[in-house]
């Protein structure tokens, strides 16, 4: 396991900057805990919020797609702070995921992953939502996790690149189930899932702010947008992810800053934004 943020080992560590210095989304992260494992298929990244409370806590699992590794994920699209945007009292977890088309599926088994960070974070996941986030490429990862009974919830960017029947399957399979799936290079994918449901909420375009959401895309099970933004500022931009870890129905920290407006995270640096239009 290695802390995010320590030094290296033959270089000094930087000094942190004064506390009244920092942003919210800044002090945030300094309050929360955000550590590397090293996973034996590859990294995994946690994010503890100041005030996790177990006891009401989701547990969100975000995988990335192709033509990225966690790490370049993590740092490039800025999902420390996105997540913190997100304010939602949950463990979050970004376990490595296939970079490209050819590449095995690292963490197969939804439980056996949370079973080894909750052993290497020392760390008790919480007892309501269980939700995989996934953006592109990462469509592979959560159809191996469609047979896992400890899965509630799936989020799906941009990432309903495969057969639709998989996905309809796990969700008529249990009432308890909620899908929301966010279309745009997708768009054909995510609209024959949402023809084979039949009952689903639509939206023409994302939301640009968490209150202007419809009320009942709060509560329903199965929500689709078709997004006006691009495949990649989906899940770079600071909007689309934070908004949508705020329709988990779990309680927001006050600890964090959820009265920011969405959006506010700087673009990446051109060398982390790799051209995806490819999942």
């Amino acid at each position: 396991m290695a802390w995010l943020g320590a030094a290296l080992a033959d270089q000094a560590a930087p000094a942190p900057a004064p506390a009244d210095a920092l942003g919210p989304v800044e002090r945030a992260l300094a309050a929360g805990k955000h550590l590397r494992i090293d996973g034996p298929r590859g990294p995994i990244h946690v994010w503890i919020p100041p005030g996790y409370q177990p006891d009401t806590a989701a547990t969100v699992l975000y995988v990335h797609g192709y033509w990225d590794t966690v790490d370049s994920a993590w740092a490039g699209h800025r999902l420390a702070e996105q997540f913190a945007l997100g304010a939602l009292n949950a463990l979050v977890i970004a376990p490595e995921a296939p970079s490209g088309p050819r590449v095995p599926v690292n963490y197969p088994r939804l439980a056996e992953l949370l079973q080894l960070v909750e052993a290497e974070a020392g760390v008790v996941r919480g007892a309501a939502w269980t939700v995989a986030i996934g953006h592109s490429g990462a469509y592979r990862t959560l159809e191996s996790w469609l047979d896992e009974p400890v899965l509630d919830q799936l989020v799906m960017v941009d990432a309903q690149y495969g057969d639709e029947a998989p996905i309809v399957r796990w969700l008529t399979a249990s009432d308890r189930r909620r899908l929301i799936m966010v279309g745009q290079d997708t768009v054909l994918g995510t609209e024959s899932v949402a023809s084979a449901l039949g009952d689903v909420l639509t939206l023409d375009r994302f939301p640009p702010s968490y209150d202007t959401w419809p009320a009942e895309a709060r509560d329903a099970r199965v929500v689709y947008v078709r997004a006006q933004y691009g495949h990649m500022p989906l899940v770079t931009e600071g909007i689309v992810l934070p908004s949508l870890l705020r329709l988990v129905p779990v309680p927001r920290l006050p600890d964090l800053p959820w009265q920011l407006p969405l959006g506010p995270l700087p673009p990446p640096p051109d060398a982390a934004r790799p051209d995806a239009s490819v999942p």
